[in-house]
């Protein structure tokens, strides 16, 4: 049975250019899709976050306006979010992942690891001896900013020069949010190193798999990407414990 450490922030709201915040969590189709995929496989997952404060839900996640779902929809949304509540309010500090185990990590978007985790050393830690152990890493949207948190042995970017992809700046002028974020994930990104690849247009479901590293560009590719980080696990990757300190 395969265990998977996904890692969420702990953020609640973040900065715009124009002088505003904006209330900020993880997306909730992103968590709620992927644990559904999980699940199926009968896989493991253990939720860790910033000294593992709660993780919240960003309150445009429920809305007809912020998803493109139906209300029934959202509420459905709500309620398995709500039946996550033990899980999510209380996780694991990402400083004690390493006494655990784990096959792969999986980070879900919105924008709040924008916030918090791009720039955590805990978080760069845990995905950088997980990419040095031949564990796959998966991230969605807003999730890919955590890599930036990385660095390797040398100091370097551990991910310069893969393919990945994640929310787009495309995506981001869609939503009205372009020109008030102080930055994008795209931009980011590619600024470090990647080789960042969009799909065939906003919102249509996009997954890039490069050497262990698997990025989904949008709420729509969170379940398939999930999928795929299954598929990669399955296909001999062996968890391997974390030294500890």
């Amino acid at each position: 049975m395969p265990h998977i450490l996904m890692l969420l922030s702990a953020a609640t709201r973040m900065s715009l250019t124009n002088g505003g915040t904006r209330a900020v969590g993880f997306w909730p189709e992103e968590v709620v899709a992927p644990l559904a995929v999980f699940d199926g496989a009968g896989a493991r997952v253990t939720v860790a976050t910033p000294d593992g404060r709660p993780a919240v839900p960003d309150p445009a996640g429920f809305t007809p306006e912020g998803t493109g779902l139906t209300p029934p929809q959202c509420e459905a949304l709500r309620h398995d979010v709500d039946a996550r509540h033990s899980d999510l309010s209380s996780p694991e500090p990402l400083g004690e992942v390493a006494r655990q185990v784990y096959d792969a990590v999986f980070i879900p978007g919105g924008y709040a690891p924008m916030v918090d985790l791009w720039c955590d050393p805990q978080c760069g830690r845990v995905v950088a001896a997980a990419h040095r152990a031949g564990r796959p890493v998966a991230a969605v949207c807003h999730g890919p900013a955590a890599l930036l948190s990385c660095t390797g042995p040398t100091g370097a970017w551990p991910f310069a020069g893969y393919r990945m992809t994640s929310f787009t700046d495309d995506e981001e002028k869609d939503v009205g949010l372009l020109d008030l974020l102080p930055w994008t994930s795209q931009r980011a990104l590619t600024h470090r190193g990647a080789r960042f690849l969009t799909g065939p247009g906003p919102w249509q479901e996009h997954v890039v798999e490069d050497r262990g590293l698997l990025t989904g560009q949008n709420p729509a590719s969170a379940g398939p990407l999930a999928a795929r980080l299954l598929t990669a696990i399955a296909s001999g990757h062996t968890a391997i414990a974390r030294p500890s300190g």
